[in-house]
């Protein structure tokens, strides 16, 4: 565990590390921690063995506190909302897959022609309604980011080329009016729809709001 666990602390000392990077790392301690949950007395030292009668307590208030989120984030707490920043909470995006879908067939129906989904994000948009889109569409969901626009697309620069896209119709969608009027969208599609804003809710609780507006003949290489 050590040996790979050192490759990450030697790489947060130039660049940001998410803990949930080494989270299969910290399941080989698992053994380690169930070993010093159930040694004897006379195999630890004072302190040993009272961080062995700590576990107890520190299981139970763990339980109620999961208890607790795992509540909230599937029904909600009374009094309590959500907060903005679903994206880091596993909160709303059935309801957001399930409203852009609705939009994006709304426009097959009316015009005979599919539209890419395009978060404006650097990833969780994109990645979400592509997960949840199944539910919604045999064949899952077509997304990119908004790598299309010369923002950071990670691997969907390379799983959606934006040479590839030319001539697509779009239907983006953002957390912020503000990245719906950024001039960048302009400058590579012909022309841009109004920007709806929409509300998503859950169990009669606002979570949050979002946008979306439709851009028509995507260019990757066109220029104002």
């Amino acid at each position: 565990m050590l040996l790979p666990l050192s490759v990450f602390a030697a790489f947060s000392l130039r660049h940001e590390v998410k803990l949930d990077w080494t989270g299969a790392l910290w399941t080989a301690a698992l053994p380690a921690l169930g070993c010093a949950m159930i040694a004897g007395d006379a195999a630890v030292s004072r302190f040993g063995r009272w961080i062995r009668a700590a576990w107890m307590p520190t299981i139970i208030t763990l339980l109620l506190i999961y208890g607790a989120g795992l509540h909230y984030l599937v029904l909600g707490l009374p009094g309590l909302g959500y907060g903005k920043h679903i994206e880091v909470i596993p909160v709303g995006w059935r309801e957001l897959t399930a409203h852009i879908t609705e939009t994006a067939n709304d426009y097959r129906k009316s015009s005979g022609s599919e539209v890419l989904l395009v978060g404006m994000d650097r990833y969780a948009i994109a990645s979400e309604l592509a997960f949840y889109g199944g539910a919604h569409s045999p064949s899952g969901l077509e997304t990119a980011n908004s790598h299309l626009f010369g923002g950071m697309g990670l691997m969907y620069e390379r799983w959606m080329p934006p040479q590839a896209q030319e001539h697509r119709n779009l239907l983006l969608v953002a957390w912020t009016q503000g990245e719906l009027e950024d001039k960048a969208i302009a400058a590579h599609v012909e022309r841009l729809g109004p920007i709806e804003d929409n509300v998503l809710e859950r169990n009669g609780i606002i979570i949050r709001h979002y946008y979306h507006r439709l851009a028509f003949d995507y260019r990757y290489g066109k220029a104002d």
